[in-house]
């Protein structure tokens, strides 16, 4: 057997019971939108006007894209302190998550993502 394969099996337990918390959540949840429940909240503050325009996205987009790319430069750390004993095997893995880093990074950079107007 594979010493992966627990792994696996635990991952697609772990999917598994995502899409079925997630099905059962919109099958059997209750569906009475109000007033209430459809405004706008932020942090418990009452709003004392009403919102011109919506809020741009582009906050939030630029919030995820630091954490992201934040989580995965942190992990080259590791990486590094251990390079001596991986050798080459490091070096390669080292590229490979390299490249990983750079491709969706130059990506969102040309989609504009990283644009402040």
């Amino acid at each position: 057997m594979p010493e992966f394969l627990p792994v696996l099996i635990l991952m697609g337990l772990a999917f598994a019971f995502t899409i079925a918390v997630t099905i059962v959540t919109f099958v059997f949840g209750p569906k009475k939108p109000t007033p209430e429940k459809l405004a706008p909240y932020e942090s418990g503050i009452q709003e004392i006007d009403v919102p011109v325009r919506r809020f741009p996205v582009k906050y939030l987009v630029t919030g995820m894209l630091f954490i992201i790319f934040d989580v995965e430069a942190a992990s080259i750390f590791p990486l590094a302190i251990l390079m001596r004993q991986l050798k080459v095997v490091g070096f390669v893995e080292l590229i490979i998550f390299a490249v990983v880093l750079i491709v969706p990074f130059v990506y969102v950079w040309r989609k504009g993502a990283f644009t402040w107007q």
